[in-house]
């Protein structure tokens, strides 16, 4: 990224010319190349970054060419904005403004509590708690199986909720995932269209036919962008949200996807299902096109290239 700054050392003030538009995080790495996403973010966090003089703690804030970033010393900080007392692990949050959040889901954590209310920590929780530390609040727009990762939406008010689940519900909202797949699909290109049912116990198949008692459509686009000797990388667009969609309909093609054990080949050494929601766009309250990316985990570029 073209940049131009200047520091006596690396304890003094940093000021960035703009000469790209991009976003503040993408600003910070280009100075300090060495240092990681989470120190980066605790600049921020900290009060010691700022954009044309006035303090900002949002990571993706858009910068434009010709705005001016400083980056301050320590000293000249603040204390940090998000401290939670909470025992919970505050999420890493993709995008923020004042009417919404997208927050980075890990594998293995439910996006919310069960019927049963027992569990503390979900993403849903988290996401709350780093709202609440500042007198807000947040609400679920839709959730990701609990062994998926990745993008995950969520409304500060009410009103900001019914107009995100509206877009899920007449399904413009456009949702990508990555996935690592066992073995091929039969094109690089294609379309997945099943019926899945759900039973009462909650369990979830490919029905047989389109009239099967309590079916309902299931849509997937794919394109494989990469293959090994026994893998595939696979982006998947879904145009609708049934439960377990990828892995049922990915399983039903011969290609379950890794570490699946409800429908694939059951569990693998990277310890975790292969499936990431890796971006989301969507329509912002404010009218305009909105597109939160989340990066693809390390863990599936090793199995690309290793196999495991």
């Amino acid at each position: 990224m073209p940049l131009n700054w200047h520091s006596g050392c690396e304890m003094s003030r940093i000021d960035v010319q703009v000469e790209a538009d991009s976003d503040l995080l993408s600003v910070l790495q280009s100075v300090h190349d060495n240092a990681t996403s989470n120190r980066l973010r605790r600049m921020i966090d900290d009060g010691r970054v700022h954009i044309d003089e006035k303090v900002c703690r949002v990571a993706r804030t858009p910068v434009i060419v010709g705005q001016k970033v400083s980056i301050l010393p320590r000293a000249q900080g603040d204390a940090p904005k998000r401290q939670s007392r909470s025992s919970l692990e505050l999420p890493k949050i993709l995008y923020e403004d004042d009417r919404l959040l997208v927050a980075d889901k890990p594998a293995g954590l439910l996006s919310v509590t069960t019927s049963k209310g027992k569990e503390k920590d979900t993403m849903h929780a988290r996401a709350f708690e780093y709202a609440a530390i500042e007198g807000g609040r947040v609400f679920i727009v839709h959730r990701l199986d609990r062994e998926t990762s990745g993008c995950m939406l969520f409304a500060k008010d009410e009103r900001t909720k019914r107009y995100l689940q509206e877009q899920f519900a007449d399904r413009s909202i456009q949702r990508i995932y990555h996935a690592i797949l066992l073995g091929y699909l039969p094109e690089e290109t294609g379309l997945a269209r099943d019926w899945i049912q759900e039973s009462k116990d909650l369990r979830v198949r490919i029905a047989p036919h389109r009239n099967a008692t309590n079916a309902k459509e299931a849509i997937t686009y794919w394109r494989v962008e990469d293959t090994s000797e026994t893998h595939s990388l696979v982006r998947l667009d879904i145009r609708t949200g049934r439960r377990a969609q990828i892995r049922l309909q990915m399983a039903a093609r011969n290609a379950p996807v890794v570490g699946d054990t409800m429908h694939g080949q059951g569990r693998a050494k990277t310890g975790r299902l292969c499936l990431h929601a890796s971006s989301l766009s969507f329509n912002h309250p404010n009218g305009e096109t909105l597109q939160v990316k989340s990066q693809i985990p390390d863990i599936f570029r090793r199995v690309m290239k290793r196999g495991h």
